[in-house]
């Protein structure tokens, strides 16, 4: 089972630096408001996907870019499941973005 936040890999790629972990993931709660309208629209959500992916990755959210991974290379009838299915990897990712924003207040 994949972590929602790899809080090892975050503070690695943040030099543990809570400030500057709290602006990363700021703006990671920003660019969601994008990735979601393109979900939403249809146009353009395989590249949305793909952004989302290199940004879960880098903060250390493991399922949400495995979910987009998997979402990348389904075909355009598998999209609505797919979609749900980072959704819910979102959701997830989100709310633990949460918990970890509080412990870091």
């Amino acid at each position: 089972m994949l972590l929602v936040l790899d809080r090892a890999h975050f503070d690695h790629m943040t030099g543990a630096d809570r400030a500057l972990q709290r602006e990363v993931l700021g703006l990671f709660r920003l660019q969601v408001e994008g990735w979601i309208g393109a979900f939403t629209s249809g146009e353009g959500w395989r590249e949305a996907v793909h952004t989302m992916k290199g940004s879960a990755r880098g903060i250390g959210f493991a399922a949400l870019a495995a979910a987009c991974e998997a979402a990348e290379r389904v075909n355009e009838a598998e999209r609505e499941a797919a979609l749900a299915r980072v959704g819910q990897a979102l959701t997830a990712a989100l709310s633990e973005l949460e918990q970890f924003a509080a412990e870091a207040a």
